[in-house]
Formats: C-alpha cells, structure tokens, sequence
C-alpha cells in the first residue's frame, strides 16, 4: 500500500462553518479575530470550565451570557444575540437568529461530519491504488463544479467533466492527450497576467476578462519546480471563501499524488486498466472491482450502459482510436474510455449522467460526424459485474446492425437483437427448415397465385391483431381482411388465437426475408 503521508484529520475553521451554516440560518453577527484551522468537532456549551481550543461550542444565547467565556482561543456559535458585543470576546463568534439552538448544533456536526468523509475519501484513494481522476471525482463531489489538473505544458492530467463554457480542449492526433489549443498556451505564454501566476502558492482567483466565471486555481509544486495547476470552474455553484482552504488541502494531496508518479505514468491499477482485464476475460476479485468503483462514486446497482465504438479502415493511424477515446471520455458525461487497437470501449453511467438512449445515439452520431467510425450500444444493465457481457453485447450490435444496415452509423443491440436471435437459431438448419410450413405455403400461393397472404398477415402483427386497425392500413374493407384471414386459416390449419403460433408465424417472415 502507498505511503500517502496526508493528515486524514482536516481541522475546520468558522468560515468554512460559516459557508456551510447561512445556507440553512439566517446568521445575523459574525466576527472572527484569528480564523485558523484548529476546529476538530463541537460540543453543547452549558457554563463547563474545562474548554478546547479545537472545538466550536454552540449553545443559547442565554447561557453564554449567563457563562461568559473568558478565553480568547475559544469558538462559539451563539444562537440569538448577545447584547455586549464591546466585551471581550473569544477569537470566533457567530451568532444565528431565529432557530432552535439543537437544529444548529446537529447541522454544526453535519459539517464535521462532510469534510472528515471527504478527507478521508482522498486518503483511502491514494491508499488503495486509486489515481488523479479518482481524486478529481472525489473533489467534484466535494466542491460542486467541474475542475481538472494540467501539467506544465498544458496537458490535461484528469478532468472528469467538461461543460459548455469551460475553456476549450483538443485531443493531440498524435499523442491522444487532451490539451489546450495551441493558440491559447502561446497567448498565455506571452501575457504578463498568466506569467505572474506561475509563481504564486496557495489557492488564488483568477478572472480574466475573455472568462465567464471565475476560477479558483492552485499551483503544484515539487520543491521549487512548478509542475502544473489544479483548477475549479464557478459553473455550477458558487464559490466561497472556506473553498480557497479546502483547494489548498486538495492540492496537498496531489502533491502526494505526484510523489507517487501519478502524474507522469500510467498506474496499472487505473480503473481503464482494470476494466480492459476484464474484457480481457480476466477475474478480478469482486470486492477489490466494487472498491474501486466507489472511489468514482459508482454503485454496483446503478444503471449503465457500454459502447464500443470501431473507426473505419481508411488510412487513419492506430493513434487515432487514442484521440477519440479522450474525445468520448470528455463529451459523454460519467463515462470511462479506453483504446484497444482500433476499437474504442466506453462504460457510461446513465443513473449518474442522466442520459437515456436518444441521448446516447445523438452524441454518438455527432461523433462519427467528424470521426469515420461506427459505433454500437449494447442494452442498458442494473450490476456492474455484468459488464464484460454487455461489452461484447456492444460489439455483436455493430457486426449484426452493419450487415441489415450498412449505410448507417450507430447500431444499438435491441434494434438488432431479433436478427441476432435468428442468425444463431440458423447455425445447424437452413432458414428453410426452420421456417413455418404455414409461411412457406402462403408465400408460395402469393407467388404462383397472386394472393397477398404474408402482406397482410404482417400488417395483422402490426396492428396487434386489430382487424379494423388492419383494415384502415392496408386500405381495404374488414369483410375483405376477414375473408383473408379465413382462407389463410382454411389453407394452412394455423390458429392466430394462439399466442406462440403468432410469435413463430412472425419469426418465420423475417426468416422468409432472408431466402
């Protein structure tokens, strides 16, 4: 196991209390003389002598005025005002209005309770083999907007998201690696604002005029060598004074991250890697797969769906499968890609994403746009360790959907699922055989006679055996559909009230479709 050397223990201070509280309170008094980060829990404050520097106590406002704390190391949460505010006061003071003062201290505790979960999250991560896209996951869950790590020539080391807004990316043809435009690495290579800071430590803001939003980023540092940056987008909630401290904290872990070569080779036990043994028909211990998938924050039971995607043999480099794995990996939200050969696997998350089928062929549709690749789908999966299957499931969709389709681009398994069925009941029998005998004769007499028995029989399916729906369809009068109905009944023997005569009569049509 990798020595990780982070303090697990994240110490809070009365801002980052402050930021979690007014959300849920309505703070009214807020004063702090020294705001370092010291605050392990709270505790119910009721005039005890015996106080700790490392604790915030909440309790009525009546008590505190009743048992003034003398100390000035001490924190307090007073709920309802405290009417001297010119006496001497503790180093931290809050006072919230109208609520009951247990409300507070049980919401107090929450806060505890989310930063330690998160803090310990990042520690078990680098403690279990995890790596920065991991640490990236656990830190969007945290922060709430999208964010990603570059090293310093601007290559994207992790960014789990990418929304519209966000600074443009590009896929390097050759290397496969997300980068920046080169025009804009050259235009911040020259500016005088973005060479400035190179230089500063500590989580810092940065707005320039050509952003929409603000970016909070940190530099990363290995002695006095600069090795990239870490930055948060304000996209999709805003950013508050206690995430300056908690960025630095993010960025204290990455420094151990860069300790353990995180951020300049590929780890064997990424979770892309993990997942191509898999494929690979290799068993990975049961356990250590569902660890590793909660540290993305994945659950064994959510729903989920794979992708394979094939770019088409017409010159392009093997690279190129690179190249449109991280395009994937940054336009399909909670989505994992990785190359092999020419092939193009994608896991993606739908409980997560949010994404149902038509959002899933659009985008890959718009992929194969500007990539010449077609792209299948398997069906949509509620157990994880079922992925293998549906993997495969993705790739036969693409070989059955290209031999009924071949002009098209994206071929999801359930379109072609009926003709997958058929080509394996066909391995040992001819079509002929297998077909119904009843189908065959009607074919037979439409043929040699003229009749239009398959025709109607298959607007009959269609219409869920409704002779009135049947009728309107084909343009002709009930008696007529009725008529045909009988004497195909009367030719064949076959009996269409029978629910398994219907599905083997609709069998055999399709199977007739490939005499």
């Amino acid at each position: 196991m990798p020595n990780t050397a982070i303090n697990v223990d994240l110490l809070l201070n009365m801002q980052m209390l402050k930021d979690e509280l007014e959300e849920e309170f309505n703070i009214t008094y807020a004063l702090f003389h020294s705001d370092r980060q010291t605050l392990r829990g709270a505790q119910v404050y009721y005039g005890q002598k015996e106080l700790s520097a490392d604790m915030v106590y909440v309790a009525r406002c009546e008590v505190f005025e009743k048992y003034p704390i003398a100390s000035q190391d001490i924190c307090q949460i007073s709920v309802g005002p405290l009417h001297d505010h010119e006496a001497p006061v503790c180093c931290a003071r809050m006072e919230i209005a109208s609520a009951k003062w247990e409300e507070v201290f049980n919401m107090v505790l929450s806060v505890f309770v989310r930063y330690t979960a998160w803090a310990r999250r990042l520690q078990h991560i680098l403690g279990s083999g995890g790596g920065l896209y991991e640490l990236c996951v656990a830190a969007i869950d945290f922060f709430q907007n999208p964010l990603y790590i570059h090293d310093e020539n601007f290559n994207v080391l992790a960014m789990p998201m990418w929304v519209v807004g966000m600074t443009e990316m590009l896929v390097d043809e050759v290397t496969g690696n997300t980068t920046l435009p080169l025009e804009k690495i050259q235009s911040f290579q020259v500016n005088p604002d973005y060479i400035k800071t190179l230089s500063t430590h500590g989580a810092q803001m940065w707005n320039p005029s050509y952003n929409s939003h603000r970016v909070i980023y940190v530099n990363i540092w290995a002695g006095d060598k600069y090795c990239g940056r870490f930055l948060i987008n304000e996209m999709n909630s805003p950013l508050k004074p206690s995430h300056f401290a908690m960025a630095e904290y993010f960025a204290k872990v990455l420094s151990v991250a860069f300790q353990q070569n995180l951020f300049k080779s590929s780890s064997d036990t990424t979770f892309e890697k993990i997942l191509y043994r898999i494929l690979c028909g290799e068993k990975i211990d049961e356990p250590y797969l569902l660890e590793r998938l909660h540290m993305v924050g994945w659950e064994r039971g959510h729903r989920y769906v794979c992708f394979q995607l094939r770019l088409q043999e017409n010159g392009h480099h093997l690279l190129s499968a690179r190249k449109l794995s991280s395009a994937v990996g940054i336009f399909l939200k909670k989505s994992f890609s990785f190359s092999v050969g020419n092939v193009v696997y994608t896991i993606c998350n739908l409980t997560q994403s949010g994404y149902n089928s038509l959002a899933c062929e659009k985008i890959m549709l718009q992929l194969s746009e500007s990539v010449p690749m077609v792209s299948g789908a398997s069906s949509s999966f509620c157990d994880f360790m079922e992925i293998e299957e549906y993997c495969r499931q993705a790739g036969t969709a693409i070989e059955v959907g290209r031999r009924r389709d071949p002009e098209k681009k994206h071929f999801p398994f359930h379109r072609y699922v009926l003709d997958y069925i058929l080509q394996h009941c066909l391995t040992e029998y001819s079509p002929r055989a297998v077909c119904s005998s009843a189908i065959l004769r009607l074919d037979a007499s439409d043929r040699e006679k003229g009749t239009d028995y398959i025709r109607t029989l298959q607007c009959y399916f269609d219409n869920n055996c409704q002779q009135t729906a049947t009728a309107q369809a084909m343009f002709i009068h009930r008696s007529t559909l009725t008529y045909r109905l009988e004497k195909m009944q009367e030719l064949t023997g076959i009996d269409l009230a029978d629910p398994d005569t219907r599905l083997y009569l609709q069998i055999s049509i399709k199977l007739l479709e490939s005499l």
